[in-house]
């Protein structure tokens, strides 16, 4: 079996490397230093996000030597961790104007939120604001009512996301948007499975561990 750490270096290495390596590898001119370690960074936090997916109930009991419960911690602290990154990445985009000499950076903000092109960014960033929310609440909330709820927001995140990344995104070549889709594809695909129908006398326990974890 794989151990947690290798299994988490290998999550690492695909999903929050993988797509900073592609996009290094593209001559793209860049005049602002800033601005392009924002867009690298922005790329490896959209990658881990997708990474979830596959640290949901859609992996075996068995798959790596750690508890199930450990599985879903991982993905609550890499999502809190990558989600956190994709809600300050437009703020991240527009700071850059505050050392740009005669620059109104809310207005250009303002400006952003106005126009028609970032509008599948925009609602993504809602929609990611609304899955962060509901995961703080979760406890709250019944199991099933909290997995498929965050199960639809995560999709509809995911399809808007991808395809902001896609047609914005300063590195949407063919390789990069190609390696968008076939993530986010598989992403959803691995969702999808986890909610197949599974036999009654399975056990539907999402919050596995010690009742008192701090969310």
């Amino acid at each position: 079996m794989m151990n947690k750490w290798i299994f988490a270096s290998l999550y690492l290495l695909f999903f929050a490397w993988a797509p900073v390596y592609l996009a290094l590898t593209q001559e793209v001119p860049t005049r602002f230093t800033y601005q392009h370690v924002v867009l690298l960074v922005s790329l490896s936090g959209f990658g881990s996000l997708l990474g979830l997916f596959w640290l949901s109930r859609l992996l075996p009991r068995n798959a790596v030597q750690m508890r199930y419960s450990s599985t879903l911690r991982w993905h609550k602290y890499i999502g809190y961790a990558a989600g956190g990154v994709m809600l300050l990445h437009p703020f991240l985009m527009v700071a850059r104007r505050l050392w740009v000499e005669e620059s109104n950076p809310v207005g250009n903000f303002m400006l952003m939120l106005r126009s028609p092109l970032l509008l599948t960014g925009i609602i993504a960033w809602c929609l990611l604001l609304v899955i962060v929310v509901v995961a703080l609440v979760r406890k709250k909330l019944p199991a099933n009512v909290f997995r498929h709820v965050h199960g639809l927001l995560s999709i509809g995140f995911v399809g808007l996301a991808t395809w902001h990344v896609i047609t914005v995104g300063r590195h949407s070549s063919p390789a990069m948007s190609g390696f968008w889709i076939v993530l986010a594809s598989g992403a959803v695909g691995a969702l999808l499975w986890s909610y197949r129908p599974v036999r009654k006398k399975a056990k539907l326990n999402i919050y596995e561990g010690t009742a008192n974890e701090s969310a």
